[in-house]
């Protein structure tokens, strides 16, 4: 039988101040740049069962999940496009 392989996904967030995201722009100078996505505000909502069983499966950090959701990009309404979205990692 093959071996799976699984891809390991590493993320980091990190929280800024307005004048740290600043400060950070100023030392990044013209080595970084905001692309046509950078404009954009992203809204989603995320659903889960009765009793959170995709969350809390996610955070035991398996090496397969999956998430439901629902996402909009810049101002949402009545018209506007949206995607439903099974993200699986």
């Amino acid at each position: 039988m093959a071996e799976q392989n699984v891809f390991k996904r590493i993320e980091k967030k990190y929280q800024l101040s307005r004048e740290q995201c600043e400060a950070f722009l100023e030392k990044a100078g013209n080595r970084i740049c905001m692309d046509e996505y950078g404009l954009h505000t992203i809204h989603n909502i995320y659903y889960d069962t009765d009793n959170y069983r995709l969350i809390r499966n996610s955070l035991e950090k398996p090496k397969y999940k999956e998430k439901f959701r629902i996402r909009g990009y810049g101002e949402v309404n009545e018209n506007s496009r949206i995607f439903l979205e099974i993200k699986k990692i």
